[in-house]
């Protein structure tokens, strides 16, 4: 394939990204790099199997202290000398009296590790002290003086870790945080990040449009580019149980026991506290997604305790659930007309979801199963247990991407990855479409991994609800070609649809689908990855490569681009 690629004329390979934007490995000028929005924060799989929140870089604007920042007796002057990555983007903080500070307000979780960190540049400021405070909670949470770490005339990198409290939920992180320092100091690169060190450094501005380049199966390997529609998370602290919102029934819950699926140690043990025949639960009242099909998803690991289970219904009148065995990794019973999955996501961690229908008030249960088959009115021992984290309902056919909440709900909005005004890159007579997609969830509707076009002149490979998937090129006289798959279970696919005048075909995994030997080739100059540009047609899965090929490639080219 690397000899086809030299033929190329967008080849976008997931590997560097910022803040709005993928780049492309061809053309190398920067003229192929896509646009990229999602107005929102998202969780992607790292390199190391774990959850983790797009961008890891919890503050906003880390190079730009002018916005973003609340400022107290400090003037800025923007991109003043050369910051440590060698760029014209270090800001000077001018201190003319004392109680002066520059700090940001952020969202965080309670119980939780936080490092704090930016780089500084010595002037004749002194007495330099960074503050943590908690806003939920109106106390501090530390004081921290550096100003023995700075350096005259030279870039220090600054770090602070601390652990957030109890029910804090924001907190405000100070740059600088003194009562007697005046005089001049630089700073740049300020960034908070879960863990116990800080990560590689990710500038921000808004922190929105961050693409989200995940990992499949645990984490290692090259990414791929996550696109998902739009969802949001109705559960109300989706990882802290102890709140009052979770009603516990013959359980007992224990905080922050073991390591969760993100990495750190704030996953909670439920403990059975009541032989006498309880139903061994939590639950949450919620009515979003009323009448709609809902999936309910929890990360449960294996306490002492081998079945769990998940309901979401009504309870008091139809209760549908589904059973879970965490020794032999399988489903025991799912209620008819539901379905139901358990996938391994690490350390021993499972995702296990529910989907069907949902009724009018939904109590979103799970808890220990007494049988393989049933949830309720049978007796277990005191002290069994079982681990747990990370409860999402949506309102989807099946799940997706963790959404972490608070005190309120939490919305992922849809990935949008494009590039307009490029016809010089797109074959205006012939030419190849290309993806190398990773398949998880059947089709909703129409989901499209590649678009190519606007209006009525398109070329566009798309899965419909049928999970066909179909090959399609429209000029404004209409459809000039169709190719039409059988039905494709989840799974790798390399996919090619090559277009000439009455010439079209398309390959699938290095095998021939089909010929059109009649039609025109429209004219096209944007390319759309994962979705039709209306927001209704997404991928909703991830994407390894997309690549456009200016000329049509012979069959066997073809056959050879697309065997995996």
């Amino acid at each position: 394939m690397s000899d086809l690629l030299n033929s190329a004329s967008l080849v976008m390979i997931p590997s560097g990204y910022a803040e709005d934007k993928v780049y492309s490995a061809v053309p190398t000028d920067g003229s192929g790099d896509l646009s990229f929005t999602r107005s929102s924060n998202g969780t992607r799989i790292n390199s190391a199997g774990l959850v983790e929140v797009t961008p890891w870089n919890l503050a906003q604007y880390s190079e730009d202290f002018q916005t973003g920042w609340t400022l107290a007796n400090v003037t800025v002057t923007a991109n003043d000398i050369t910051a440590p990555n060698g760029t014209l983007t270090a800001d000077k903080f001018t201190i003319s009296v004392n109680g002066n500070d520059v700090k940001q307000t952020i969202s965080v979780l309670p119980n939780t590790v936080y490092t704090w960190s930016f780089y500084v540049y010595g002037g004749t400021a002194l007495g330099q002290q960074m503050r943590f405070y908690d806003n939920t909670n109106s106390t501090n949470i530390e004081y921290y003086n550096y100003s023995s770490s700075v350096v005259l005339g030279a870039w220090v990198k600054i770090e602070r870790t601390f652990t957030t409290p109890s029910g804090c939920y924001e907190i405000q992180a100070w740059v600088l945080a003194a009562t007697s320092t005046i005089g001049t100091m630089w700073a740049w690169g300020a960034q908070l990040n879960i863990g116990s060190t800080a990560k590689p450094y990710f500038p921000t501005t808004d922190r929105l449009n961050v693409p989200r380049l995940t990992y499949q199966n645990g984490g290692g390997g090259c990414p791929s580019l996550l696109l998902e529609k739009q969802s949001t998370n109705h559960i109300l602290y989706s990882e802290d149980y102890s709140q009052t919102a979770w009603t516990k029934t013959g359980t007992a819950i224990t905080t922050n026991q073991i390591t969760s699926p993100d990495g750190t140690q704030n996953a909670d043990l439920m403990t059975t506290n009541d032989a006498a025949g309880s139903v061994y639960r939590m639950y949450e009242a919620n009515s979003a997604g009323s009448n709609a099909v809902c999936t309910t998803s929890v990360y449960f690991k294996y306490g002492n305790w081998q079945y769990v289970f998940i309901v979401c219904d009504n309870y008091v009148s139809a209760p549908k659930w589904a059973v879970f065995d965490l020794i032999n990794i399988t489903n025991t019973f799912v209620s008819s007309g539901y379905t139901a999955t358990i996938t391994s996501v690490g350390n021993g961690w499972y995702k296990c979801t529910l989907t069907g229908e949902m009724k009018s008030t939904t109590y979103n249960q799970f808890g220990l199963a007494p049988t393989s088959t049933d949830y309720s009115n049978i007796s277990i021992a005191n002290g069994k247990t079982l681990y747990i984290w990370g409860t999402q309902r949506e309102q989807s056919s099946y799940p997706t991407s963790y959404i972490s909440t608070t005190s309120a709900s939490a919305t992922r909005v849809a990935d949008a990855c494009s590039k307009t005004g490029i016809s010089s890159l797109i074959g205006q007579t012939s030419g190849v479409i290309f993806v190398d997609i990773n398949r998880t969830q059947k089709s909703e509707n129409y989901n499209i991994p590649i678009f190519v076009g606007s209006g009525n002149n398109i070329i566009q490979l798309y899965f419909r609800s049928t999970n066909d998937l179909v090959g399609q090129v429209y000029t404004s006289a209409g459809q000039q070609a169709a190719i039409v798959s059988s039905a494709l279970a989840n799974g790798r696919y390399k996919i090619a649809l090559a277009y000439a005048s009455n010439d079209f075909a398309m390959y699938i995994n290095g095998t021939q689908i089909g010929t059109d030997s009649s039609g025109n080739v429209p004219t096209c100059s944007q390319v759309i990855i994962g979705d039709d540009g209306t927001g209704l047609a997404q991928f909703n899965d991830s994407i390894n490569q997309a690549i456009l090929f200016p000329t049509r490639l012979t069959n066997a080219e073809l056959a050879s681009l697309t065997t995996i």
